[in-house]
């Protein structure tokens, strides 16, 4: 019991007592999950979607104030649109990738980040319900939000969406923080795009499965729900992906040489390579048939960090938010590095003592002060940027 209430490395976390329930839960949710799958009798991926469903039951009524809601379908792609009441000419637009480590999460567990977003930035946010693993593996999921990305770029100055097709910026956190870079990145690439996204933020990222052994991987985090990359890539790419991940057995060691320049350490503050300060596996090679399973991790679209010099160069003006208490935390400072080094303007905020996964606490019992500064801040950067 003392597991399940008292979480490792939570220094420095204000108003922890608030989400300590809700940490409880998750971790028994998660336990509950391990047992059952290996009994045969659900799994994981189905246990956690039901929990988080329970968003939909337990909405809070400020989430939507002062805008308008709507359902519907964009190329068969559902979608939800937010938009502030009473404006009725072209708005700037957001279009949003909720996260959830790509088989879970949905519109309604983002409601409360989305209409936010709406309702303070004055924007359109379209907020896309794609396809989940493990159903859907990579890349329904990507693909259904460039869908809905390029739609509206190409009519969103229809009347039926009355936005400015000249400022719309792609945005998503974890899981779907990777697919708003990879879509960013795609326009980028293209010289056939009449418009293409004006800028692109991401809430911390997932933006690469190549190094499982940076310092922010090896230390403890605290976390609202433990989820494994070894799972969420198992999930993610329909074949089996084992532990030896987290020690880099999935690569080869010709691969994690030619890569390493991509996932560049010394972009890492040294305030966080006080510990672990350089590689220890690159000299080792890995499993012949985890790297099979695993090659998808060199695909730029899953892990774009590994877009070369030439391809960041071309990216939109970006917001990069990232937290202390993050596995992701390091390759958010390596990509923005990567990205001053090829010219793109970068606006990176960083909040030590909080955790993945907080913006979303901003209404109701769970509520959190520095959710509702991360949201304003990131709404200070659209308005002064889109």
């Amino acid at each position: 019991m003392t597991y399940l209430w008292y979480s490792q490395k939570n220094e420095g976390i204000e108003q922890l007592s608030r989400i300590q329930p809700l940490t409880t839960s998750m971790k028994v949710t998660y336990r509950i999950g391990k047992a059952a799958e290996k009994l045969g009798i659900s799994d994981r991926v189905s246990l956690v979607r039901k929990v988080s469903g329970l968003s939909r039951r337990v909405k809070n009524k400020k989430d939507d104030a002062g805008v308008k809601i709507e359902d519907i379908l964009i190329e068969n792609v559902p979608v939800r649109i937010a938009r502030p009441k009473n404006q009725n000419g072209n708005l700037p637009a957001i279009v949003f990738f909720h996260g959830g480590a790509f088989y879970m999460g949905s519109v309604d567990t983002h409601n409360s980040l989305t209409s936010g977003l709406a309702r303070l930035a004055n924007v359109v946010v379209v907020s896309v319900d794609y396809r989940l693993a493990p159903e859907h593996p990579f890349p329904a999921g990507l693909e259904d939000c460039y869908t809905v990305t390029k739609h509206i770029l190409e009519h969103g100055n229809s009347s039926k969406f009355r936005i400015d097709t000249n400022r719309v910026a792609v945005a998503g956190d974890s899981a779907g923080g990777n697919f708003a870079a990879v879509i960013a990145m795609r326009f980028a690439s293209q010289t056939t795009s009449e418009r293409k996204p004006r800028l692109q933020i991401l809430i911390y990222p997932v933006l690469q499965f190549v190094d499982m052994m940076l310092p922010s991987y090896r230390q403890n985090h605290f976390e609202i729900f433990p989820y494994t990359v070894d799972h969420t890539l198992t999930a993610y790419f329909g074949k089996k992906v084992d532990k030896s991940i987290y020690v880099n057995n999935h690569l080869s060691v010709a691969q994690k040489k030619k890569y390493r320049k991509y996932v560049d350490w010394s972009l890492i503050p040294a305030r966080y390579r006080t510990v672990y300060q350089k590689p220890l596996t690159d000299e080792k090679g890995g499993d012949p048939k985890l790297i099979e399973n695993a090659e998808l991790v060199l695909n730029p679209e899953v892990s774009p960090l590994l877009a070369d010099d030439e391809s960041l160069a071309k990216l939109p003006s970006t917001y990069l938010l990232s937290v202390g208490h993050d596995r992701l935390r390091d390759e958010a400072f390596i990509y923005e590095g990567r990205l001053r080094q090829n010219g793109v303007p970068v606006v990176h905020n960083h909040y030590k003592h909080i955790f993945h996964g907080s913006i979303g606490f901003l209404h109701g019992a769970f509520a959190l002060d520095i959710a509702r500064k991360m949201l304003n801040d990131v709404v200070n950067y659209i308005n002064e940027n889109l």
